[in-house]
């Protein structure tokens, strides 16, 4: 599969990615209770991280065909004191659609939202990723990261 990734833009449709932004997690998490929000707070999140708005950030969107059509996105943030020169980046969510997994755009997604973080000036990525996502964590060691810290949970319900 051929695919494009760029930035999205103001004139882009931006009604595509709210929908699957409503459903990350719940595919990679057993018994994944999302927040309840609205497909406009889902829109208007995607809205300000498009725009940079907050410490910056950026939505890299993946096309594929002709006419182009979106087949999948990632948000990606840059985080830290830039006065301490303690910036990093994390990908604050990446979704690719269902038919197209397993064909390598989650890797070229987040390899690009990485490239766009470093460009913008973070020193080094960060990534949170339930353990049940063995495919994302095949590609975060792909690309070079390194385990860090591990995360447990208790639950009491």
């Amino acid at each position: 599969m051929e695919f494009t990734i760029r930035p999205l833009r103001e004139t882009d449709d931006v009604e595509q990615p709210p929908d699957w932004f409503g459903s990350v997690g719940e595919e990679w998490v057993p018994e994944y209770e999302p927040k309840p929000r609205s497909r406009e707070e889902n829109r208007r999140q995607l809205l300000a991280w498009m725009r940079g708005e907050g410490p910056g950030s950026c939505v890299l969107v993946a096309e594929s065909g002709s006419p182009p059509r979106a087949v999948g996105f990632a948000a990606c943030q840059l985080l830290g004191e830039a006065e301490r020169g303690r910036r990093y980046g994390r990908i604050a969510v990446i979704y690719v659609t269902p038919e197209c997994r397993g064909q390598g755009l989650g890797h070229a997604l987040k390899d690009a939202a990485d490239n766009w973080c470093r460009q913008a000036g973070a020193a080094y990525m960060l990534a949170h990723i339930p353990i049940d996502n063995k495919a994302m964590l095949r590609v975060c060691k792909l690309l070079g990261y390194e385990p860090w810290l591990t995360t447990w949970v208790r639950r009491f319900d």
